[in-house]
């Protein structure tokens, strides 16, 4: 049973979120604080923490490093009603797998903890995003595409995502969706059948990619 820890200072959304997740077949321990948080990863295993940005005392972010000590291949997302792409890529660099964004509803948390799930398990190992990498995603027409086409088709085979992009030299592309892997906007599935992870979800919502 995939097992969830949560931070969260507000205790009607806190109870929300248990409800929601056991529901889901999730076991959860919920705390009100990162504090607590990082007392009880200390003692037990989770596979993913949800953490609150802003709480009293320590933050979501400082928590991370904390955690990690206790559980080094646990999945961590922060939640956060301040959400911009610069907050995301700073949780990224201090080790954050995603970021979602208050008010979510639950089908886009549980969403995010699945996929969340499946990138540390596929990676085996946090990530460090680059930011100057995913400003330079972003700036290129080709990629925004890309990333608009897996937005809008969920999952694509490699020559299905050349015919949407329109491009037919697939060596140009590689290295085009080879700077979106590395920039941790973009992965392939154990299918190899390209998917947006959760910060290109996250980068797709809060900027324009027009």
């Amino acid at each position: 049973m995939t097992r969830i820890l949560i931070a969260e200072d507000d205790n009607n959304l806190r109870q929300n979120m248990v409800d929601i997740l056991e529901l889901e077949g999730f076991e959860v321990v919920a705390t009100a604080d990162a504090e607590a948080a990082i007392d009880v990863a200390s003692s037990r295993s989770f596979d993913i923490a949800l953490m609150d940005l802003v709480m009293p005392g320590m933050t979501g972010v400082e928590a991370i490093s904390n955690l990690r000590q206790a559980n080094p291949f646990m999945a961590i997302i922060i939640v956060t009603a301040y959400a911009t792409v610069d907050t995301a890529v700073d949780a990224m660099k201090k080790g954050s797998d995603s970021v979602i964004t208050k008010p979510f509803d639950s089908v886009d948390l549980v969403v995010s903890i699945r996929r969340s799930i499946e990138e540390k398990q596929l990676l085996k190992a946090s990530r460090d995003i680059d930011p100057d990498s995913v400003y330079s995603a972003l700036a290129n027409s080709l990629r925004r595409e890309t990333l608009k086409q897996l937005a809008l088709h969920q999952q694509l085979k490699f020559m299905d995502l050349c015919r949407l992009v329109g491009v037919e030299d697939h060596t140009k592309f590689n290295f085009h969706l080879r700077q979106l892997k590395k920039a941790g906007l973009v992965m392939q599935n154990e299918s190899k059948i390209y998917i947006l992870t959760n910060t290109g979800q996250f980068v797709l919502q809060n900027h324009s990619l027009s």
